[in-house]
């Protein structure tokens, strides 16, 4: 295996960029059938899968996905940093993992690309040992499993591990200036959504004390108190946010659409161009960064589109839902 170095990571990934699928193949597969989308995929060798089904599109995301974590851990100088990312999709496998258990079922989907196996991160929730996962999130574990033993609660479950993952997370990139802003970005994102979904829903203010993230520049206390006030009041909590002009943007075009999938979309957008900036850097960890995340970004893409195809979803909906792909202008 190459010695990791920037040098080699910036050569690699010239030829790695060049297989992200382009907007053309992408609109392709937004004109066509299903079938269609499976055929441009197979044209591009998605997957490197002959004859792939529709119902083959998870396996190809997982073979894209599994190839991109094993470049990724490779390549990577600072595997501090960008195994931040690769676990977000452990984190993920162990909510699904904690709540099939409780709730007896088998048959799980499995999200790809993350730093632990399937089997790996089954014995962990089987046997109810988290000794290899970092500290942060094992104790977060373990303190569930004591409150999972009083109460069988599926929403716990991912609202402690997200507290927890986001908690290392932010610990860990606190040296490093771009990767501070983005998960504190994440965080105040995370938490205004949150905020805007519960009074969407009627709930009582009491309820964004059982969810709310770890915070950031939007804190928690103003959040609290501005739950009965107006609209318009959230405004004025957001002046500590690195994501601040982001937040109002999309908080604008939610009052004009009334949709809050447009905070959603300015959530994506903000993250995206934070590292598409530094794509072309040659001396830094951020473009190998941007490589996962534009895989990552590109998975969503391919299911969005191919199971929307199956299901009817009208070709006006999945481009609604489509974000742009990391670089794309």
């Amino acid at each position: 295996m190459p010695q990791p170095s920037y040098a080699y990571a910036c050569a690699r990934l010239s030829a790695l960029h060049k297989r992200l699928l382009e907007p053309q193949t992408i609109q392709r597969m937004l004109d066509g059938s299903a079938s269609d989308a499976m055929r441009a995929l197979s044209d591009v060798r998605y997957g490197n899968l002959s004859d792939a089904a529709e119902a083959d599109v998870e396996l190809l995301i997982e073979r894209e996905m599994a190839d991109a974590m094993q470049e990724v851990r490779e390549l990577s100088p600072k595997p501090q940093i960008t195994d931040l990312f690769l676990l977000r999709a452990d984190v993920q496998n162990l909510k699904v993992l904690l709540k099939a258990r409780l709730l007896n079922q088998t048959d799980i989907a499995f999200t790809p690309g993350g730093l632990y196996d399937r089997e790996t991160l089954s014995a962990m929730v089987k046997e109810r040992e988290y000794d290899a996962l970092p500290d942060t999130i094992r104790a977060a574990l373990e303190t569930l499993e004591k409150r999972l033993e009083l109460h069988a609660e599926p929403r716990a479950i991912s609202v402690a591990l997200d507290r927890a993952y986001l908690a290392y997370a932010l610990e860990q990139s606190g040296k490093e200036p771009v990767f501070s802003q983005y998960f504190r970005a994440e965080a105040d994102f995370d938490n205004v959504l949150t905020f805007l979904r519960l009074r969407a829903m009627g709930a009582s203010i009491e309820t964004l004390d059982e969810v709310i993230l770890p915070e950031a520049g939007v804190k928690y206390r103003d959040l609290y108190n501005a739950y009965e006030l107006s609209f318009e009041s959230l405004n004025r909590v957001l002046g500590e946010s690195v994501c601040q002009e982001a937040l109002l943007a999309g908080l604008n075009a939610m009052q004009r659409t009334g949709s809050i999938s447009e905070v959603e979309k300015a959530r994506e957008n903000y993250l995206v161009s934070l590292l598409s900036s530094h794509k072309y850097e040659s001396e830094t960890i951020y473009p190998i960064v941007g490589y996962y995340l534009a895989k990552e970004r590109e998975g969503r893409a391919v299911r969005l589109i191919v199971t929307g195809k199956r299901n009817g979803i009208p070709d006006g909906v999945l481009r609604e839902r489509l974000v742009k792909l990391y670089g794309e202008r």
